[in-house]
This record gives C-alpha cells, structure tokens and sequence, in this order.
C-alpha cells in the first residue's frame, strides 16, 4: 500500500484520527500524509496565519512520522482532488460534529468526501490506544463488501472477520406461518435463509483464497439497526461496509446504509468505494 492520507480539521476529533493513521502507517509499512484545508473565503493575512498556526501544530502533532501539507480552498473538495491526484490506498478522517437535522438537509465535509473519494475511509471515532481487535463487515453480496473485508483484514494485521448480512422477511411475515410471538416457522425461516446462506458461504469461500479468514452470519432487520445492535452486542471496534450507489455528485447517491452510520457511527467505519480504475 503507498500510503495513508489523513485530512484533519485541527478538531481534537482529528487528532483521535492522526493517532490511528499514525500506528496504522507504522504497523502496515506506509507513508503518511497530513492535509489540512484553510478556507480561502477569509481575509488573505488572517489565512496566512492560520495555514502557518495549522502547519506548526499539525509538525508537532505528527512528531516527524508523517508529512505535512496545508493549503487553501473549500474544504471537502480539496480533500478529494487529493484523494485522487495522490492514489492514496486509504484516508483516514475524524467523526464529524453531530449537527442534528442541519446534516439531513447540508451534507457535512466527511460526508461529502465518503461520497466522493476513488479510496476507502477510514472515519475514526474512538480512541487508538490499542489495536482494532473485532471487526465486523456488512455486506449485500456485492465485491466492494469483499474489498472492504480484505482491506479491514489487513489494517488489522491479518485478523479474522465476522461478516453478515442483513434482511427482514418478505411482506412483514404476510402469507407465512406464524405462532402467538409473530415468529414464523423454522421451515419457512430456512427457505428464506437458505439462498443468503448460500452466497455467504461463496463470499466467504473467495476471501479465504485471498488470505482472508471469514466468519459469515445473518442478522435479522433493517440493515442499519441491524448492524447498530450487533457492533454494540458483539463489542466490535470496527465495521466496515462497501460504499453503494456511490457514482454521482448528490448526497443520496452514497447509499443509505452509508449515510445512516456516518450519522450515528456506533465505532470506527471503514468505508470502501470498490475497485476503481486508476490514470497513472
């Protein structure tokens, strides 16, 4: 992997995150960049002097382990022009402030760039202090969920991953059997189950011929809700999910499974946009 890119907004959410890139650059062998974005709509002599206060801060942060760049212009369109020129194999950002209803409706600079970078994201909400120990991958069958559970393998050194699918019975149980509780009958459960089983175990099959040992496993729900209660019941420190509906510029184009947990971030979220083709 060349390299680790680490967009920072001097926010102490950021420096949660330029720890993690830190022993993730130094455990996995790669360079590592630090970019902040001072915005050009200021006055000229007050932004000279923030980029300058930014960059002094960030070298002494980075204590030597990483490069520093800092320059000017909109925030999360500078990020991903980065993203792009630099071929990064992997960005890594802090969790956004929660604004409320403001992000239903203006989408924030983390969002924007999950939605728009050609590499995956790294959004880091809790502390590095220790190594990602349990990792969860969410999936819908598609091959961006296996980059993301191959990618989320190696940023842990090779370990494990538990990967699940989420799913809610057809037409809420309408047409099958059900007792006093609303359950419907093993049988009908396992015609249900049978073909998600069937495609996990193909899924799971194609990561372990890339080195990737795989727990698969069903969970049963709206999908983000779903995963909500099992990182919280299963103690998982990262979860990671491929970006769906990921081409186009307006916010619902990035999936909502994505969007959902960029709100809520119930751990750190590794996001991953697929294989894209690359210009050299």
């Amino acid at each position: 992997m060349p390299g680790i890119l680490m967009a920072s907004d001097l926010s102490d959410r950021s420096s949660l995150a330029l720890d993690r890139a830190r022993r993730l650059a130094a455990a996995l062998g790669m360079d590592l960049e630090i970019l902040h974005i001072v915005d050009d709509t200021l006055p000229s002599h007050i932004a000279e002097e923030a980029a300058q206060s930014a960059h002094e801060l960030l070298t002494r942060e980075v204590g030597g382990a990483g490069k520093v760049e800092v320059t000017f212009g909109h925030p999360w369109r500078r990020v991903v022009e980065r993203i792009a020129k630099g071929h990064f194999d992997l960005v890594v950002m802090g969790a956004h402030r929660d604004r409320g209803i403001v992000d239903l409706f203006r989408s924030s600079v983390l969002h924007r760039c999950v939605q728009m970078s050609q590499a995956p994201i790294l959004v880091v909400s809790n502390s590095a202090a220790a190594s990602y120990a349990k990792v969860m991958v969410g999936t819908s069958f598609a091959r961006r969920d296996e980059d993301a559970a191959r990618l989320a393998s190696k940023l842990t050194g090779g370990a494990p991953v538990r990967v699940v699918h989420a799913y809610r019975v057809p037409f809420g149980g309408l047409g099958y059997r059900m007792d006093d509780t609303g359950d419907i009958t093993k049988r009908d459960r396992d015609d249900i189950e049978e073909p998600m089983l069937f495609q996990m175990e193909q899924m799971r099959q194609r990561l372990a011929r890339h080195g990737v040992e795989a727990e698969c496993g069903l969970l049963e729900g709206r999908t983000t809700p779903a995963l909500i209660e099992a990182v919280a019941h299963e103690g998982v420190d990262l979860l990671a999910i491929g970006r769906h509906g990921a081409e186009g510029h307006a916010p619902m184009t990035m999936g909502r499974v994505a969007s959902e947990m960029l709100s809520y971030l119930p751990c750190d979220l590794l996001v991953h946009p697929g294989q894209l083709p690359r210009e050299d």
